[in-house]
């Protein structure tokens, strides 16, 4: 006959297992917590690959995860293409990545920033303010140009990064200007005129911090179109003079083809008897075409948009004075 257990040996068991349960909950625990954990990280890097993918496309420096899942950059295991944190479930959609480029690629870090709204949305005006934390001032003097659209003209002119975030400290933070007129510099302010008498660029600035939280850069960039260079001129004579039935008088036709390059364009010509500058003209006229009934000197003026002129003297001394129509 089969002996049952003693209360004593079952208080035993109890200890025991209760014991066992006690040193394995943990190390259960710890194991779960390592293998989310492990997850998180390798979620994390494929997010920031991805952004690297996404920057070199698009040259945008920043992203939500939730954009880089619906351009096909980034895919989620889930049917409402939401990203959750395995660590605690936090959606993580609505994350920004930040993107810098090094050499030839751009090294992406996921942030810690998240700002989505109450329709599951993210807030794209947070993502346009982290895309102007630096503003460039483009400056006429002290006055400040507000379209860096429109040509300039003269010297004193000035481009200056700002911001209402940053501290653009220049002097304990790498600063770099770059140019495709190949002005550079390593201050906050860079004058732009004094290398150049045309110059239509795209100027880049950008400030590297060494933080705590490693390194961060921001850029911005700006186009600037400055036109300090004179038009040129060519004169095209026909060479003929015409008889005006009705005044029996003779003329002559002049022809000014004038060239602006790559600046402002043309705005206007004028010719005159005996002028002796450029700077006296009121009226500037479209055509470029002009009738000459006088033998004599005159003063060619061709104007461009911001006010550069080119001028050139010229001396009409054959004009008929009898009535054949050919020289």
């Amino acid at each position: 006959m089969n002996k049952g257990f003693t209360l004593l040996e079952l208080l035993a068991s109890i200890v025991i297992l209760s014991t066992i349960i006690l040193i394995a909950v943990p190390t259960i625990n710890n194991v779960a917590d390592t293998i989310e954990r492990n997850h998180y990280k390798n979620m994390v890097k494929n997010i920031e690959v991805a952004a690297s993918k996404y920057a070199f496309d698009t040259k945008e420096e920043v992203v939500y995860v939730d954009t880089l899942i619906k351009e096909g950059y980034l895919t989620s295991d889930r049917e409402d293409d939401l990203i959750l944190n395995p660590e605690n479930e936090e959606v993580m959609n609505c994350y920004i990545v930040s993107m810098n480029k090094v050499s030839d690629y751009y090294e992406a870090k996921l942030t810690q920033e998240n700002y989505p709204l109450e329709d599951h949305s993210c807030d794209l005006t947070k993502l346009e303010e982290k895309t102007k934390e630096i503003t460039l001032v483009l400056k006429k003097g002290e006055e400040i140009v507000v379209d860096n659209k429109e040509w300039l003209k003269g010297d004193n002119i000035t481009l200056e990064a700002i911001s209402s975030n940053l501290n653009i400290d220049c002097t304990n933070n790498k600063c770099i200007w770059s140019s495709s007129s190949g002005i550079s510099s390593t201050t906050s302010k860079i004058n732009i005129t004094s290398n150049s008498e045309l110059i239509n660029s795209l100027y880049n600035f950008q400030i590297t911090y060494e933080t705590s939280e490693g390194v961060k850069r921001y850029k911005e960039s700006i186009n600037v179109k400055i036109d300090n260079e004179r038009p040129t001129i060519k004169l095209e004579d026909t060479k003929k003079t015409i008889t005006d039935p009705y005044q029996n008088t003779l003329t002559k036709n002049i022809e000014i083809i004038a060239n602006d390059g790559r600046g402002s364009g043309i705005l206007g010509y004028f010719i005159g008897y005996n002028e002796s500058s450029c700077a006296n003209v009121k009226e500037w006229i479209s055509d470029n075409k002009f009738t000459i009934s006088q033998m004599g000197n005159y003063l060619i003026c061709v104007k461009d948009k911001v006010g550069n002129i080119a001028s050139e003297n010229i001396l009409i001394d054959n004009i008929e004075t009898s009535n054949n129509a050919e020289n």
